[in-house]
């Protein structure tokens, strides 16, 4: 079965239970289909073993540093997919202007100034085609998923990385910062999940990621039970960030990660009615 007909059928069961999911799905199976019909090939990094192992005893993730080298050809491609893509609402008609203006050059620099954090870059190239940049950010980070995520498995190919060394709120291969988090195997071990890359790393269970509180009095778990599954906001009281979780077997591959994100997204929602607030994170459009 292809990705994108497993995805139609997880959707439809949730629209059964719940048919306000039913726009949202169908702006998630858009970005799916376009996503699906660019598989890309990307130039492995080839770095070795000791060196990968020296970047993340030093807290640096695996492509700091190799920015230069990732191959953005169909990244290029696939933001040109997402300049159409129905999840960008209101700002669709000034997204397919800017999709057939753009250079390849202009595009490759402004997904290069992502990896590298350069906000100067991507500023201009907002106020150029007159983008909104919280809209301008989610298709960035989407249409370089396909991409990064080969590097991701090419990081996990090597089996250097250590879990339980790691414990950070970034993530090892690309460095942002986690999008959810899936609570698995018998001692339900919070992992930690990239939106950028689909990198998976586990984090401590009773401790804040945004300000590293472990004083259990200030952190709290809100546990919410549905007919689709089981899910939590783990909430902090000293910086009033969150994260919002999902119960799994398994991990998620890439496009059933987004379907996570996109369908927990009223835990959002609500934990922004509490006073909550995920730092340093864009939101998913819906």
């Amino acid at each position: 079965m292809s990705t994108v007909r497993a995805i139609k059928n997880v959707w439809n069961r949730y629209i059964d239970k719940n048919k306000d999911y039913k726009n949202v799905s169908k702006v998630h199976i858009d970005l799916v289909e376009r996503l699906e019909k660019i598989e890309p090939l990307v130039a492995r990094l080839e770095l070795s073993k000791e060196e990968i192992a020296s970047k993340l005893q030093q807290g640096i993730p695996y492509l700091e540093g190799e920015e230069d080298k990732v191959e953005l050809q169909f990244a290029i491609m696939h933001f040109r997919e997402l300049s159409n893509w129905t999840g960008l609402g209101d700002s669709r008609s000034i997204f397919k202007k800017m999709g057939k203006k753009a250079t390849d050059a202009e595009i490759q620099q402004l997904q290069r100034a992502w990896l590298l954090g350069d906000s100067t870059v991507i500023d201009q190239f907002a106020g150029q085609y007159n983008l909104p940049l919280d809209v301008l950010f989610v298709v960035i980070r989407y249409s370089l998923l396909p991409t990064l995520n080969q590097y991701t498995k090419e990081f996990e190919e090597t089996k250097v990385f250590n879990e339980e060394e790691w414990m950070k709120d970034y993530c090892p291969v690309c460095g942002d910062q986690h999008g959810l988090a899936e609570y698995r195997g018998s001692e339900r071990l919070r992992h930690f999940r990239c939106l950028s890359c689909a990198g998976d790393w586990t984090y401590w269970r009773i401790a804040c990621p945004h300000c590293e509180n472990k004083d259990h009095n200030q952190l709290s778990t809100l546990l919410i039970q549905e007919e689709k599954g089981s899910f939590q906001i783990d909430a902090c009281d000293a910086c009033h960030g969150y994260v919002k979780g999902i119960n799994k077997l398994d991990p998620s591959s890439p496009m059933f990660l987004l379907l996570d994100d996109f369908a927990t997204f009223h835990l959002d929602l609500l934990a922004k009615e509490k006073g909550y607030h995920r730092q340093g994170s864009q939101t998913t459009l819906q």
